[in-house]
């Protein structure tokens, strides 16, 4: 299934929820990170995929983890 955006968007921050983090993932994890996310979404405009994830991560991070 095609994921829009925001789907997109919503589905890496539950799966950042589900990790139950409690500091921001490093370099090399944040990484890992968002290939895994890449590999399991569809998204309907793949070219900037993996730089989306990064900033919904980093953006996520920023407001529950900092």
């Amino acid at each position: 299934m095609m994921m829009t955006r925001e789907e997109a968007r919503v589905a890496v921050h539950a799966e950042l929820r589900s990790r139950q983090l409690t500091k921001p993932l490093g370099s090399a994890d944040l990484l890992v990170f968002c290939k895994e996310m890449n590999r399991r979404l569809e998204f309907r405009t793949p070219g900037e995929a993996l730089s989306e994830i990064k900033a919904w991560t980093e953006k996520w991070e920023a407001l529950w983890l900092r």
